[in-house]
This record gives structure tokens, sequence and C-alpha cells, in this order.
């Protein structure tokens, strides 16, 4: 990589300009490049070279991966000069960083009378690297570790070590962003004397900290999470892939060897605040941290069900006691709820109310229909909360208890399904509670498979004969085939789809009314498997059904059957008419977002998301469906252009 002879001889002749000064060296470029040889990111080196007089740089990258030697710096040198755009001369002198780059510099340039010496600051190579860095990654880098004065490598070296020690621990397996912890002791400075543990959601993983407990609820309760933790200044500490680091973090991790667990938990302590400002933590700051992640990373799910705890760590600073304290898990399980959540109550804590009117209702005799609703409103007024419950056996008294769990947060609501599994094993609906809090899909498939199994215990084989069509109207029966709904969307996640339909389709069998939604996740599975004829005689058994979903499926099941057929148009038409919106995500003209949404409007941009999802492999699937579609779909008017008045 050594430039010729040639550009040596023409750099030489170059008209010699004394004021000139190039500060440079070889250094890792301000960027990464996503994929290397080994299929990890890297950043590239290269030489860069800047003027002191005219701030005018010039830059060349290694050719290779990690293929880069002085050669390449003394081109760049070369090509800085000769080039007229950039300098179109020599300099008076050339400043670099280290002897050894200077020695080589000197030998190569021995007949052109530069000038080189080595500086510890090179001022007009730091400024245009942090200028191509804000340019090459969309914005000002956030500060370095090191930047912090005081900020030791050692000291990132025991957090490093923390942090590992932290995550490779998980105690996201047992904490949700619910869960407010306090650390009682050491005193922490403010802003770190609450905390959540992040990560059971399987995205953002690490530790969110709070100035107080309300600015903790205030962010449950808002509608944009987001906006509120903009609103105000918090400590976090995150994790994710190499690339995530400020670059000046990435090079420690690099070039001194410090710990990590992997290569997404690379670990960074920030202060982000209102306007983007951003601080990292300095010497005291940073122990606490360390602390507190060696704590955690030792803490057991025993103790955390005590609600108090106390975990000695060997930090930096040497030996510390750390005390954290959930005070929601110091209340007893039988504790009366508090009434204080936000947002909306978990729809299925009003089946309670339903199985205390059965109970009731079993255990009563009227005379009429009239005495029996008078006899209902005179008991079921008022808050539900408050009514006591008469649930008698262990199976009853453990699903009064999963009920309480379904609306309880964090840690609590594992508690509370636990108990209920002590007192009863046939509770379908700890299981169901339990899989919506796995770590991952095989945990929660296992967990479902054992809800069904209870529900069919609990349910007993004569439901299964006498009650079939009716189940759901049974409160009974609800958490039966919540737990079967739910193993049934696991197995087809994991591509076992002959299984999941088998599930689908006996839901459907034993509650024909669906309340559940069955049928709209039960048919593009169909027309995904190929299974036409069984997706035609769903489409008739709920042909009333007037969503987008329901249309855009009748239309493919048409296409598939008949081709452009005057009755597949219609049925395309009929489509359009539900959601128009649905065309442009199933021919690709819009893409689908990574986030969907949770909610939707009949003829929404929402509901347009959501059916193309669902039913775009099997659009993509059938031959001619996409032209089909592009050809029927009508194409926006063109704008008129306006007219110059006519001259009178």
């Amino acid at each position: 990589m050594s430039p010729t002879p040639e550009m040596l001889t023409r750099f030489a002749r170059l008209p010699r300009n004394p004021a000139e000064v190039w500060q440079g060296g070889l250094v890792r470029l301000p960027f990464w490049i996503e994929q290397g040889p080994d299929g990890k990111p890297y950043r590239p080196w290269g030489a860069l070279w800047a003027s002191l007089q005219t701030g005018r740089a010039h830059q060349m990258t290694e050719r290779e991966p990690g293929v880069h030697d002085f050669g390449l710096m003394l081109e760049a040198v070369l090509e800085f000069g000769l080039k007229r755009e950039l300098a179109g001369c020599r300099p008076g002198r050339i400043e670099v960083a280290d002897e050894e780059c200077a020695a080589y510099l000197r030998r190569a340039l021995a007949d052109t009378g530069l000038t080189v010496s080595v500086s510890r600051e090179l001022p007009a190579l730091k400024l245009v690297l942090a200028d191509f860095g804000e340019y090459m990654n969309q914005g000002s880098a956030p500060p370095d570790a090191l930047d912090v004065p005081g900020m030791t490598v050692e000291a990132m070296r025991a957090f490093a070590s923390a942090a590992e020690r932290f995550y490779l621990a998980a105690p996201w397996r047992f904490l949700t962003d619910e869960d407010l912890i306090h650390v009682e002791v050491p005193v922490a400075e403010p802003g770190l004397g609450h905390l959540t543990v992040l990560g059971s959601a399987g995205q953002v993983f690490g530790l969110g900290f709070f100035e107080t407990p309300g600015e903790h609820a205030a962010l449950l309760a808002a509608a944009e999470p987001a906006a509120q933790i903009e609103s105000r200044g918090h400590w976090s500490v995150f994790y994710g892939p190499i690339m995530d680091l400020p670059l000046g973090d990435a090079d420690l991790w690099q070039e001194h060897g410090l710990p990590v667990a992997g290569d997404q938990a690379y670990p960074v302590a920030v202060w982000l605040g209102p306007d983007g400002g951003v601080r990292r933590p300095d010497l005291p700051t940073l122990g606490n941290l360390e602390a507190v992640l060696l704590a955690l990373a030792g803490t057991s799910e025993d103790e955390i069900d005590q609600g108090r705890w106390t975990r000695q760590v060997k930090t930096l600073d040497g030996p510390k006691a750390v005390t954290f304290c959930i005070p929601a898990l110091l209340e007893p399980l039988d504790a009366p709820p508090t009434g204080n959540r936000s947002g909306m109550p978990d729809p299925r804590i009003m089946e309670r109310t339903l199985a205390e009117m059965e109970r009731f209702m079993a255990t009563s005799d009227f005379h009429d229909l009239d005495e029996a609703n008078a006899a209902l409103q005179s008991r079921f007024v008022g808050s539900m909360d408050a009514l006591p419950s008469t649930a008698a056996t262990p199976l009853e008294k453990a699903q009064d208890l999963v009920y309480r769990a379904f609306d309880a947060r964090g840690r609590r609501k594992i508690q509370l399904v636990r108990k209920a599994l002590e007192l009863s094993p046939d509770c379908a609906d700890a299981y169901v509670a339990l899989a919506e809090q796995a770590a991952n899909g095989e945990a929660a498939r296992d967990l479902y498979a054992q809800g069904v199994a209870a529900g069919e215990r609990a349910l007993g084989p004569a439901m299964f004969e006498q009650e079939v069509g009716h189940f759901w109207g049974l409160p009974s029966s609800r958490p039966y085939m919540r737990a079967r709904f739910g193993l049934a969307r696991c197995l087809e996640e994991q591509g076992r789809m002959e299984d999941a339909i088998g599930h689908y389709q006996e839901l459907l069998h034993l509650n024909p009314d669906d309340n559940q939604g069955v049928r709209d996740v039960l048919l593009p599975v169909l027309l995904i498997a190929g299974r036409d004829a069984e997706a035609g005689t769903l489409l008739s058994r709920y042909g009333d059904d007037a969503g987008a979903l329901w249309q855009y499926a009748g239309a493919l099941w048409a296409f598939r059957q008949e081709g452009d057929s005057p009755a597949a148009r219609d049925r395309l038409r009929a489509a359009l008419r539900a959601n128009r919106q649905v065309a442009k995500y199933l021919t690709g003209k819009s893409k689908e977002p990574e986030t969907l949404p949770e909610s939707y409007a009949f003829g929404s941009a929402e509901e347009a998301m959501l059916c193309a999802h669902d039913l775009g492999p099997a659009w993509r699937a059938t031959p001619g469906a996409d032209r089909w579609l592009l050809a029927s779909t009508p194409k926006p008017k063109a704008k008129r252009k306006p007219q110059a008045p006519r001259r009178r």
C-alpha cells in the first residue's frame, strides 16, 4: 500500500507554503461497517489529514478490513498536496501523534524538505474527526466515558464486569419495569434512589432510574411513555451491540479488552435529559451503578419475594452492602386491592362478578324470573372490588386469586398466580397468566398446554359432551378456552400449523359464537396452508363479517378458485370499499410498520396494517394475486396543472 515514486517526485515539486501545518495520521474512522468478513460490525481504519490554516481535510479508508499501514498514511499526504481542490501545495510542517509515525514520514519525505514533528494535541485532526462522525452518524455523538474528568480505565473495567454479571444473571426473568425498586442502602445521589429492571419484554435490557416514586407512577400512567421520559432527565444503563456505544467507549472495549456478556450486551451508562441533553457518570456515580448491578446480579427469586433484601458486594472502592426494597411486595398477599391502578382494567377481572352471580343463582331459590332479577340487582351493586367472595372450593379460591393477578403489577402478579396453583393445580387461568409472562415461546407453549390439561380436569368429561356449542357462555369454561387459544397461537408461531389449526377448529366447535375472535386467526392460516376448501366453509359460516380481513380473504379465496372472474372482482370491490388502504400494503406500495398497532377502527390505516400483515403471506403465495390487485386498484387521478389566466 505504498505510493509510487512518481507521486513522491510530483509532490516534491509542489510549491511549499511555510504557513501550512497538516495534522493527521492513521486513525480508526468514526463510523461502523455493519458486516465485516467475520459477519460482525467493525470500524475501519483510515488515514486522515487536516490543515490548520484552511480547515480542509483529506481521508483515505483501508481497502480491506484490517489491511492498513503507514503506506496508506503517506499516500493520503501526497494526495492532499497534489489535488488542487484540497491543498495544492506542500505544507511547512506535518504534525503526528507518535514518534514511530513521525520517523516513517521523515524517511519517506526526506527529499521534500518537510519538517515532521510529534504533538500530543492535534486540534485540527480532532475537529475533523468530530465533524466527520457527526455527518456519518446523522447527529452529534454522545460524550465518551473517559471524557469525564477523573474517569479511569480501571473504573470502567469494574463497571463492565458488574454489567456483564448483571446481564448473565438476567434478573428480568423475575422483575418487570412495573416493579419499582428502592435503593435504601447506600443512600444514593438524587436520581439513583429508585430503579426498574428492563428486559422482561425482550426488547430493551438494562436499568431505568427515577428520582421519586411519583415519576415512575406518572410513566406507567402516561399515554405516551416516550414523551414522559423525555420531559425529565433520567439515568439509565442500556445494553446493545457495540455499534450503539459512543465511539470512544467502543475503542475502550476493544483496545483494553473490557469484559462483555455477548455481542448484544455492551453496556452504556448515560443520563438523558430534556432537549437532547446527554451526560456520562462521574466516578462516584459509576461506583453506585457498579454496586447496584453487582447486587442485582446476585439476587435470588426468593429474596425478591421477601420485598426487602440486602446483598454484600465487592466493588472497586471496596466491600459494600446494598439494601433493596419493593414496597408493593411488603403487603400481604391477601391485602385488598388498592384501587389506585391507572389505565384500563383487565377485562377478564369482570368475570369474577359473573362467577359470583353464577354461584348466587345456584344456591338461591326464586319463584320467578322477576324475583331473581330483583335479587341480583340488590346484591350486585356498587364497586365489584368491595363484593365479598363466596368462593368455597380450592379451585374457586384459586380463580379468585388469578382474577386479582390479572390486574396486578409486576412481581405481585407472579406471587398471586403461584399461590393460586398451591390452592389448586386445576386452575387453567393460572397457567395462562404465567404463560403471558414467559421468557420465550417454548416456555409459553408448555404453560398453555398445562393450562389446557388443567381446564380439562376442572371441567370434566361431561361438560365436553353436554355443553358443546355453549362454551364461553359459561364463565367456568373461559379459562380453558383462553389456555387453548394461547396454545394454538404458540404452535402457529412455531410453524406447527396443522396442530394449531386443529385447536382453532375445536375452539369454534365448542363456541360457534366465537367471542374470542378465533376465526380471524384461523382464516389466514387456512389460506397459508392451502386448505382452501376449509377456508371456503369458514367464509360461508361467518359470511356477515364486514371487517377488512374477512373481505380481502374472501376476495383472495375467490381468485384462487376462479381466477379473475366476475364473482372474484365483486368480492375485491367489496374489500376495497371496506378498506382501500389494505391494497397498498399487500402490493408493496407501502411498507408495513415494524411495530403493529394494538387496536383499530373499521376502515382505518391501523386496520389496513393488521389485515395486510395477517393476509400478506397467503396473498404473496398465490400466483398472480399481486398483479390482479394492482390491475383492479384504481390509480389516483393526476392533479391538473394550473393554467395561466387568459389575457383579455
